[in-house]
């Protein structure tokens, strides 16, 4: 076993009384979860899915564990009779079936180390439960109010469950104040269910020395439509795992992701979309500005299996370096097991145009003020496929106002 799985193995035994007292449901899994992380460790640096993303290292050293008093999460405003929106404590007692159907089905402890971590040291849970049917009007702003305390740990865990033909849209607000160095360690579980609508908005504000691990599992079933965005504005070390799998057939997901990094910045997007089953549809699109010194990486692997037949996947990454010392490592896959399909995936990394900025600037426009207007509408096609109108435009003017920023430095 090596050190640093031992290291976290001790810190649960120092924090197992405590962890016993909290919802029965949880440490049902803890047990398997456990045995996972002795047996796997960490995902190793340089693995196939780790290559430029040393998690021992960002694991290494003191960190204390930040335990979770209630729910992890703040929404914005109340919501329609039937929906819950809540702690996992609250929605066992309430819906005890439904949290025993659910809770660590999508996110599996068997396989996934990070998971298993997470699952080990969550204290408490956020669910947002709506049941068939419902619909949620607008979105529901989602913040975090476990604190960001140098040293520490944070665990956070949410379940998301949208039923058949019921619909819901989620803005999470991850804006935490500068405290120091630490770490949020974050699963999500989603489940969407027939003919139900779900769109998910992640956005990231945070210090130069706060290290952000998010693993989102999806799991979509017939006719369903899913559409994920996550945006990282400001960061230090971002992991971002996206695991989705169209279950049934006629499901349709869009992921998008936009990442405007500076300083000593790193900013890493995985994508795993599993074509299961035949007439599914998935469109992905992430997009990288580099400043400075900055690294950007994204992995993107699309699975279509042997039985899927006429599924359309696209998967487009494309960066714009505004630095020489700025670096992006791309690596887009297919893995296509049928024969019937439209699949396809691509990549570019570049600079601003010489000659549109050599345009702009001769009608008038300042070289910086040029610079600005292209590196906005760079982000424009990224922000324009988030669902609701006043979030797109509300994330638009966050992108404007931290680049106006970065380019005042």
């Amino acid at each position: 076993m090596e050190a640093i799985t031992k290291q976290y193995l001790e810190l649960f035994a120092e924090h197992s009384q405590e962890l016993r007292e909290r919802p029965q449901l949880l440490g049902h899994y803890r047990e398997g979860a456990y045995d996972t992380f002795a047996r796997l460790g960490l995902p190793r640096f340089k693995s196939e899915d780790y290559q430029r993303t040393d998690l021992a290292k960002l694991f290494a050293g003191d960190w204390k564990l930040l335990l979770s008093e209630g729910s992890p999460y703040w929404a914005s405003h109340a919501f329609p009779q039937g929906i819950f929106i809540g702690s996992l404590s609250d929605f066992v007692r309430l819906y005890p079936e439904v949290a025993k159907e659910h809770y660590g089905r999508i996110a599996s402890v068997e396989v996934d180390a990070l998971v298993a971590l997470n699952t080990l040291f969550t204290a408490e849970g956020f669910v947002v439960y709506v049941p068939r049917g419902a619909k949620m009007p607008g979105h529901i702003e989602l913040r975090s109010i476990l604190p960001s305390r140098a040293g520490h740990i944070s665990v956070e865990r949410a379940l998301i469950i949208v039923e058949d033909d019921a619909e819901a849209t989620l803005y999470f607000e991850d804006c935490p104040e500068e405290t120091g160095r630490a770490m949020a360690l974050r699963t999500l579980e989603v489940y969407v269910g027939r003919r139900a609508r779900f769109a998910l908005i992640d956005r990231e504000e945070s210090s130069a020395e706060r290290i952000r691990i998010t693993s989102t599992y999806v799991r979509q079933m017939k006719q369903s439509a899913v559409d994920l965005s996550g945006l990282t504005l400001a960061n230090g070390t971002t992991r971002n795992n996206f695991f989705i799998t169209l279950a049934e057939e006629e499901a349709d997901l869009k992921v998008s992701g936009f990442s405007l990094t500076a300083g000593g910045a790193h900013t890493d997007n995985f994508s795993f979309i599993e074509h299961a089953v035949p007439h599914c549809t998935s469109d992905e699109l992430f997009k990288y500005i580099l400043l400075d010194e900055s690294r950007g990486v994204f992995t993107g692997r699309i699975l279509v299996a042997q039985d899927a037949q006429k599924t359309q996947a696209y998967q487009n990454n494309r960066n714009l370096l505004l630095s020489p010392s700025a670096r992006m490592q791309s690596k887009p896959q297919l893995e296509i097991y049928a024969d019937d399909v439209k699949c396809s995936h691509g990549m570019t990394t570049g600079q601003l145009s010489e000659d549109a900025l050599f345009y702009m600037r001769q009608r008038g426009i300042g070289l910086q003020e040029a610079k600005l207007m292209l590196s906005n509408a760079f982000a424009a096609d990224v922000l324009q496929r988030i669902p609701e109108d006043e979030l797109s435009e509300h994330l638009r003017t966050k992108v404007e106002e931290r680049l106006r920023t970065l380019a005042g430095k």
